[in-house]
């Protein structure tokens, strides 16, 4: 009898064994995010999981595949184009200035707007003293953003403004020497801003830069360029220094040369030229410490709009031919920006936004915008994010839309 239960108890203990094994036979294996691109827009969270199972030599080597990601078009609330938008400390936006149409006239404008993340709302904070498009405006190092010249509604401006964060005011401080629009401003590494170039108020580009110095409110005389340019670039380079690159010298006649400040010394100095003359392009420092020159135009503005790209080499001090962008752009001056992963996203000028992928060297197609928006921006958020603002069409029409690239 004890040797019947104690067969039966074994019996029952195999059954149990084999239907477990049979179980486990037929579970589902990992799952991996590596679906191809084409199907990646269904997935809200930017990688979309994909059905079967890896090989066990090909598991190891799955990683998760990020898909680059646009969101539905946001309402700032005014139409703008040529204005700023600048990251503040606590990850809001400041966006200010820039120009509406009016009739076939473009009216500078003082509004500004505060762009929250968090909310993925704009709201209207103050508004400038005087309408601007075409000015500059930088964070300091105290959290304040400086805001110079431009256009304003008759005229191009020597005044400069601060808007306090804190207060969302802005109030007046010192001038310009001279007025200027369509400059470079570069925050150098002593907390001083260096201001380059621009037009001035007779239509001739500006030869003597100007340093503005956030602890005595002044702007100070800070040499002199070896050729006047406007609609240039301007990049600080790792060792502190400021590279200018092409832009307009007046009468219709574009740049391919190049100069370096040094604030040390207070002195440009020539480098290298581009491989041909540009403006209205853009730059952008790779995380290498060259600097990637994307698109703009020549002489014929317009008609003259490029697909090249060109890298400086900051050790060398001469221009390098890099690929090809895939589409012509130009009016683009803060329309891209370098991603945390080191590659650049281009959103401006072009309805096509492409990335420049640092480890190929080779441009990328990216999303869509509904139009070509020249003279948007682009400003990298806190989180990673990016947010592409106003421009306007091929009808010279700003826009009130707004983006946010993931």
């Amino acid at each position: 009898m004890h040797s019947l239960a104690r067969s039966l108890a074994r019996l029952l203990a195999l059954l149990l064994m084999l239907s477990a094994l049979a179980a486990c036979a037929g579970a589902p294996g990992p799952t991996v995010l590596s679906r191809p691109a084409e199907t990646a827009a269904s997935s809200p969270e930017g990688a979309v999981q994909a059905t079967g199972r890896p090989s066990t030599a090909d598991a190891s080597k799955q990683a998760v595949t990020y898909l680059d990601q646009l969101s539905p078009a946001l309402k700032m609330n005014t139409h703008r184009a040529a204005h700023t938008a600048t990251l503040l400390p606590d990850g809001k936006v400041l966006i200010a200035g820039g120009f509406r149409e009016e009739g076939t006239a473009e009216i500078s404008i003082a509004s500004a707007e505060i762009y929250d993340p968090e909310t993925n709302t704009f709201t209207p904070t103050s508004d400038m003293n005087e309408g601007r498009s075409g000015h500059t405006a930088t964070l300091l190092s105290n959290g304040k953003v400086l805001i110079v010249g431009g256009w304003g509604p008759s005229h191009r401006l020597a005044t400069a403004e601060l808007y306090d964060p804190h207060a969302g005011t802005f109030s007046y401080t010192a001038s310009l020497s001279a007025p200027r629009a369509g400059m470079t401003a570069t925050l150098l590494k002593d907390g001083r801003v260096l201001m380059a170039g621009g037009d001035s108020a007779r239509n001739t580009p500006q030869l003597v830069a100007e340093i503005y110095d956030p602890d005595t409110k002044t702007f100070a005389l800070a040499g002199s360029l070896n050729t006047g340019r406007s609609a240039h670039t301007a990049t600080l380079l790792n060792d502190g220094t400021v590279l200018i690159a092409g832009g307009s010298s007046g009468d219709s006649s574009v740049l391919a040369s190049a100069e370096v400040y040094n604030p040390t010394t207070g002195k440009f100095t020539l480098t290298g030229s581009m491989s041909r003359v540009r403006y209205k392009h853009a730059a952008v420092l790779l995380q290498d410490g060259n600097v990637l020159v994307i698109g703009g135009s020549n002489q014929n503005d317009w008609r003259g709009k490029y697909t090249s790209a060109e890298i400086y080499d900051a050790k060398t001090g001469a221009f390098i031919a890099a690929a090809d962008l895939n589409s012509e752009r130009f009016k683009l001056p803060d329309a891209a920006v370098l991603l945390d992963n080191g590659n650049v996203l281009v959103g401006g000028g072009n309805r096509q936004m492409e990335i420049f992928d640092a480890k190929s060297g080779r441009f990328i197609l990216s999303k869509q915008l509904d139009d070509h928006y020249y003279f948007a921006v682009l400003t990298p958020l806190k989180n990673g994010s990016v947010l592409i603002t106003g421009g306007y069409d091929p009808g010279i029409q700003p826009t009130d839309q707004a983006w946010v690239y993931n």
